[in-house]
């Protein structure tokens, strides 16, 4: 790709993914340290009360799915936005 009108359209399409991946970045880091606390609450709580079984392990691992699926899609998207870096690398 050598037109200069296609190169221009790929920097623009690349500065919209950086701004949107930067979005995705601080929300995936938000909602990790809000897993973190939570969970470490219900440790304790479990912990103070000592019911006996650990039912905190539940909304671990629950929300941990979707931690994970979260952390998949900022992955994903991080690797869409290489990918098109690299691109308008080769072609300056």
């Amino acid at each position: 790709m050598t037109d200069p009108f296609e190169r221009a359209v790929l920097r623009e399409k690349l500065e919209h993914k950086s701004e949107v991946l930067a979005a995705n970045r601080t929300g995936f880091v938000i909602h990790a340290t809000v897993y973190v606390a939570v969970n470490i609450l219900l440790v304790v709580i479990w912990a103070l009360t000592w019911t006996g079984f650990p039912w905190f392990v539940f909304p671990l691992l629950g929300w941990g799915i979707g931690l994970a699926a979260h952390g998949a899609a900022y992955a994903s998207q991080r690797s869409n936005y290489r990918r098109l870096e690299a691109q308008l690398k080769t072609t300056a």
